[in-house]
């Protein structure tokens, strides 16, 4: 199975999410001068609530809301969708453009795919070097099985 087959729309979302909006303009302008792409619902603002597992009893629960950005795009016939965490308008309507352009036939699907699934190794090695720095100060709670 090769990862284009294993890009699923979580694991698109995940890298669209976490990537710079400098790497999403730079594979989406190119795109968006070549191609006309229909904006159904720009940018904007909203609030998403954020679910939890509460972890003894093993129930879900609402945390609280999050301050995020959603736009749907058409490209070439086809629907993209974009909700990110924060308020970045650029970087929505840029991940909503790379969604529906992985949804369509064109030419530069290949290279759009490549570079994001190259963008997905970055973040992954940036969040291993985070981690690596702070382990040192890692708690460790494995205390409550002790007896007093």
């Amino acid at each position: 199975m090769t990862d284009c087959q294993t890009l699923t729309p979580r694991r698109l979302s995940g890298i669209l999410g976490r990537a710079s909006g400098d790497t999403l303009r730079r594979l989406a302008a190119p795109l968006m001068e070549k191609y006309p792409v229909t904006v159904i619902r720009r940018p904007k603002k909203t609030l998403v609530m954020i679910r939890m597992k509460e972890t003894v009893a093993k129930a879900d629960f609402y945390l609280g809301e999050m301050l995020a950005s959603e736009a749907l795009v058409e490209l070439e016939g086809q629907k993209g969708f974009a909700l990110i965490a924060g308020d970045d308008m650029d970087k929505v309507l840029h991940a909503a453009v790379l969604d529906a352009a992985l949804k369509t036939a064109l030419q530069e699907r290949a290279g759009i795919l490549s570079a994001l699934l190259e963008e997905e190794q970055a973040i992954r090695r940036r969040t291993e070097l985070e981690i690596q720095k702070h382990a040192p100060s890692r708690v460790q709670f494995n205390t409550l099985d002790v007896e007093y």
